[in-house]
């Protein structure tokens, strides 16, 4: 491409949406620091996601995951990929907008689910219209639809909104520290709690299963539950803790990371236009309305071309054997806890994008729809993005784990086998003999448990 062409077509096309091909420019500004790949959205709504970049001044991974998280959200169970080894893929989206304060995060969902706080409103109206001639206890026997769900108490989750949402449910975590902290609360202090097992189950849409009083089984078959929410880069360190990074937890998160670390400024002098609006709703509104759920119904299956599901073959082998070629075994086990779920999160980009792609021209949902080598690729540049912010939140935590002054003494106490009756004596001077021994024999397996690399160091001396 020419110079005078590069000029001829920025006057033509919108250069946040532009793909990687189709303007140099771009390209090479992709190869200093990765950013995210709008291009791989539908033409019709790529003017509506220019605006947000542009005018409202927010973060291209913001606004491309908030994309992807409500899309998914419209979508729920209604559809899955058909895979015979894997199982059936649905589509959930984990979702983590990391940044300082005022960067966006509160404008970009404000904007991109707006169309979903609709539709809840109109959910909450149609209930306030059903239950109003109704006395408490038939209300209490009525089934509660809703499609975002903000409280974090996780019984009341699964006993009484799930039942009732088989399409699925939004989480609006807010602060994601907070959703993570929230888990497992009545738990007991054991390891891993009973929250944390369900979400883990959730994210694989796997079956839930409890045995009640009298003999009673209570199953959900399909729970699908979406989060979003936000981190700042101060606290992202604490979401690590507990060796959440090691079981995998943490990175069933999808990471968009800024490229610059920036209050947002919108331009005060502009509103979206209606007609930019209109497409987005109606795209997310298609995806929820045209696409029901019951407990009976049987969810769509997807599946991929044959040719494309190559292209995703080679892309993952690639990925693979880059790991397997690393030296540092540690640096191993985190690129391969990532690429686990990454791996999987590709097939649910290829799902989410080909149904997306659906609700802006035909709106034509048919059963055994297949994904074909175009989608697919754009699911592998969405998945690059995602494996490398990832990496590089892991990188950044890992740099710093933050071991407080508090922790590397106790990491020395253990680098030099003391007792923990000698810990305490050295911690703890005023207190009681059993008093000392207590309190460090706690504090110590308690950093142990919270910074686990900062003490496997000591280990491998």
């Amino acid at each position: 491409m020419s110079t005078a062409d590069i000029h001829e077509f920025a006057k033509k096309h919108n250069l946040a949406t532009s793909s990687d091909h189709e303007l140099e420019d771009e390209v090479e500004r992709r190869k200093i620091k990765k950013q995210f790949p709008l291009d791989v959205f539908h033409d019709n709504i790529k003017p509506f996601i220019q605006n947000l970049v542009d005018k409202y001044d927010l973060p291209r991974a913001y606004v491309g995951l908030s994309m992807l998280s409500a899309y998914s959200s419209a979508i729920g169970t209604s559809y899955h990929i058909q895979l015979n080894k894997l199982g059936d893929i649905y589509f959930p989206v984990w979702a983590c907008l990391e940044g300082i304060s005022s960067q966006g995060k509160s404008l970009v969902m404000n904007q991109v689910f707006k169309p979903l706080f609709t539709l809840q409103e109109e959910i909450e109206d149609e209930w306030f219209e059903d239950t109003k001639d109704k006395t408490e206890d038939a209300i209490r026997f009525m089934p509660s639809k809703q499609l975002i769900y903000s409280e974090t108490h996780i019984p009341t989750l699964i006993k009484d909104v799930m039942p009732s949402n088989p399409k699925g449910i939004l989480q609006d975590a807010d602060e994601i520290l907070a959703w993570v902290n929230g888990m497992n609360q009545l738990s007991n202090g054991k390891k891993e709690g009973t929250d944390e097992q369900f979400w883990m189950k959730s994210w694989n849409c796997r079956a839930h299963r409890k045995r009640l009083s009298g003999n009673q089984i209570f199953v959900i078959k399909r729970p699908f539950l979406n989060v979003f929410g936000g981190a700042q880069p101060s606290i992202m360190w604490k979401l690590f803790k507990n060796d959440r990074a090691t079981t995998g937890f943490i990175f069933r998160l999808l990471f968009a990371v800024p490229e610059v670390s920036k209050i947002a400024q919108p331009s005060l002098s502009f509103d979206m236009p209606a007609e930019m609006e209109k497409i987005h709703s109606n795209s997310l509104r298609s995806l929820y309305n045209d696409l029901p759920m019951d407990n009976d119904e049987e969810s769509r299956a997807m599946f991929i071309d044959q040719k494309a599901l190559n292209i995703y073959h080679s892309w993952s082998s690639e990925k693979i054997a880059a790991i397997n070629s690393m030296k540092d075994i540690l640096e191993v086990e985190i690129h391969a806890g990532i690429m686990g779920k990454i791996k999987e999160y590709c097939l649910r980009f290829a799902g989410i994008l080909h149904l997306s792609d659906k609700s802006y021209e035909t709106m034509n949902y048919t059963r055994n729809e297949l994904i074909g080598v175009g989608t697919m690729n754009r699911a592998i540049k969405l998945a690059d993005y995602f494996y490398d912010s990832a990496i590089n939140i892991s990188e950044r935590v890992n740099d710093k784990i933050i071991a407080t002054p508090e922790v590397l003494r106790f990491v020395g106490y253990v680098k030099a086998n003391l007792s923990f009756q000698k810990m305490g004596d050295m911690e703890f001077p005023k207190d009681s003999e059993a008093a000392r021994r207590m309190k460090a024999t706690r504090k110590c397996k308690k950093f142990i448990k919270e910074f686990p690399k900062v003490f496997n160091a000591v280990n491998h001396e």
